[in-house]
């Protein structure tokens, strides 16, 4: 994936580390960026505290905690993996088995999404899904995904990685939520640049 493509999830991918800590855990400066580097998302400190000030712009109560161990953290957050450790469910797995994950229940026929992708990225897709996805062969080069219906921050986060490569096809109102998810995020960034 090119550098300047993932540079458009930074403040995705950083989302994602903020919604697993909470008072008991924060995420040092040095984590992010370390987190983010593994990513292919070069990062320096400056460009990171904007990112925080945006997702704090957008709602989330991100606070600063000095000391040892100290770092950034959600405030008035559980991590999920915490509460699922507690609930004895299991960490790891496709997107239904996932903590990080919450799904909405939908009525009737949007219990499921499908998804049009390139096979360039046939990997990703089904180590995102695993097993709780159903994989069809397309027209030359694409094949689609069939899974349970997903509408939050990381699974946006996941399809912004994935650029042009995915398209929601079903429900339309998935589509909608996720393109209205984006402009947010763009609004956002233009008030910083303003």
């Amino acid at each position: 994936m090119a550098k300047s493509h993932n540079q458009k999830a930074k403040i995705l991918f950083l989302e994602q580390m903020l919604r697993g800590t909470g008072e008991e855990r924060a995420v040092t400066m040095q984590e992010i960026l370390t987190t983010l580097m593994e990513h292919g998302i070069p990062a320096e400190r400056k460009s990171i505290y904007d990112d925080i000030e945006a997702l704090r712009a957008f709602g989330m109560d991100v606070r600063f905690r000095r000391g040892r161990p100290g770092g950034y953290y959600l405030w008035g957050n559980t991590p999920k993996a915490q509460q699922v450790q507690k609930e004895g469910l299991p960490e790891e797995g496709g997107p239904e088995e996932r903590p990080e994950f919450t799904r909405r229940e939908p009525k009737d026929k949007e219990k499921k999404m499908r998804l049009l992708c390139s096979k360039s990225i046939e990997e990703q897709v089904k180590a995102y899904f695993g097993s709780a996805g159903k994989y069809k062969e397309k027209e030359p080069g694409y094949f689609t995904v069939t899974a349970a219906f997903l509408s939050d921050p990381q699974f946006y986060g996941w399809l912004t990685a994935m650029g042009t490569e995915v398209h929601i096809l079903k429900p339309r109102k998935l589509a909608q939520s996720y393109r209205e998810y984006l402009k947010t995020l763009a609004r956002e960034y233009k008030q910083l640049n303003g």
